[in-house]
């Protein structure tokens, strides 16, 4: 899929995909600048931090900090947490692994859900003028995106979400999702110079999107696992979500068939993390897990830990607001 590629002048250049997954929105594209667009879409889950085995420690922890703003919030032994407002959102995990993260099933990328479109543009336009490397972007009818990666190919998506009148859902819950141009530029001229710079207030782990080996099976087994909905499908990709969200949790078998099983310690996801209102909504996945035939073990009164057919661990806690 091609998207911008950055002139000398910062300026955003975007070859239209083509494939649409959906039925186009563009017509209702609200320009209106919205802040604090967050909501809680009566959703019963809730993404928390994503944790990432890395081979340099201290370079990554440069580009979270440095190039995506977030706070250094913890640093011991071999472990680096990095988030906003006090949250971890990013947690860093030294090892010895030197494999590439796209050779196992894992990550495709990790969600951060910007507060407003001005935050978005703040980041787009911190991130034009200190070149930094970016994949694409594109509007997704629900929301506006960057993508990006960070030095060891971990996938990152920067967005903000639109008002949910402009989304297409449609009477039986289903949310559209298109992939269109992005406003860039008009985004990019939005942007406010912030030194030193800091990922805006509110900022928060919006979605995980995963690379499976069978996308219908591993909707199936999220499904089951976390009681997600499937808000939109295609053959080889859905997007999962609790409430009225768009999505919570995506996988794909882009990556194709090919690809290694997830091992511990290998670079890449370590884990994500779900969380959830109540101890009872604890106990309920973990009956989940069993019935789906999963690893699931406690590892506390309050968390537990599940493995999916992928290898991919999935840690969940009760949510502590």
């Amino acid at each position: 899929m091609e998207m911008w590629k950055t002139t000398s002048r910062n300026v955003f250049l975007f070859w239209e995909n083509k494939k649409r997954f959906g039925r186009s929105t563009a017509e209702i594209l609200n320009l209106r600048e919205e802040k604090n667009m967050t909501f809680e879409y009566q959703s019963k889950i809730y993404l928390g931090e994503v944790a990432l085995y890395v081979a340099d420690v201290a370079r990554q922890k440069d580009f979270y900090q440095r190039v995506l703003g977030l706070e250094l919030l913890e640093e011991q032994d071999g472990q680096v947490a990095l988030g906003r407002d006090g949250q971890v959102l990013v947690r860093l995990l030294a090892t010895g692994d030197r494999q590439t993260v796209k050779s196992a099933y894992g990550l495709y990328h990790l969600a951060l859900l910007l507060p407003s479109r001005q935050a978005l543009a703040d980041i787009l336009k911190h991130l034009s003028e200190n070149k930094v490397p970016m994949v694409g972007g594109a509007d997704h009818g629900y929301s506006e995106a960057i993508y990006l990666e960070d030095p060891e190919g971990n996938g990152i998506e920067l967005y903000r979400d639109k008002p949910q009148a402009d989304w297409d859902i449609r009477e039986d819950g289903r949310i559209i999702g298109v992939t269109e141009a992005l406003a860039a530029q008009e985004i990019y001229e939005l942007g406010q110079e912030i030194q030193p710079f800091s990922i805006a207030e509110g900022t928060r782990m919006g979605h995980v999107h995963l690379s499976v080996k069978n996308s219908r099976a591993a909707s199936h087994f999220y499904q089951k696992l976390l009681g997600l909905e499937d808000k939109f499908s295609v053959p080889s990709a859905s997007w999962l979500a609790s409430g009225n969200y768009h999505h919570h949790l995506a996988v794909n078998e882009w990556g194709g068939s090919h690809l290694n099983h997830r091992q511990p310690k290998q670079m890449g996801l370590a884990y994500f993390e779900a969380q959830v209102e109540g101890k009872e909504d604890l106990v309920a996945i973990y009956e989940n897990a069993q019935d789906l035939q999963a690893p699931v073990r406690w590892i506390s009164s309050q968390e537990l830990e599940v493995t999916d057919p992928d290898g991919i661990v999935a840690k969940v806690k009760t949510r502590v607001v």
